[in-house]
C-alpha cells in the first residue's frame, strides 16, 4: 500500500499546528510514493527560542508516530531540522 501527497499534506498540516503555536512551522518538501520517502522541513526563523520547540529527536519520533497512524505502509522520513548540525 502506498501514500498520496494529499494525505501527507493533511497529516503534516495537523502536526504543524502545535509547532505554529511556538512560531515554528513544518513544511512538506517532497512526498514521493514511488520511493516511499517523505521529506519535511522544520522552519524556526520566526521563533524567539528555537530550543523551546520540541527537541530534534523527540520531534522526529512524534512526527514519525503521527504519520504512521495516518499514512498506510512503510515510508522513509527525512526531516530537515536547522537546529541539528548537518
Amino acid at each position: 500500500m502506498t501514500f498520496d501527497r494529499a494525505s501527507v499534506n493533511a497529516a503534516v498540516d495537523d502536526l504543524a499546528g502545535f509547532l505554529r503555536a511556538d512560531g515554528a512551522d513544518l513544511l512538506v518538501r517532497d512526498a514521493d510514493p514511488k520511493t516511499d520517502r517523505i521529506h519535511l522541513a522544520l522552519v524556526v526563523e520566526d521563533v524567539t527560542c528555537a530550543e523551546c520547540v520540541l527537541p530534534p529527536d523527540d520531534l522526529r519520533a512524534t512526527i514519525t508516530d503521527a504519520l504512521q497512524r495516518r499514512i498506510p505502509g512503510e515510508f522513509e522520513l527525512i526531516l530537515d531540522d536547522p537546529r541539528r548540525a548537518q
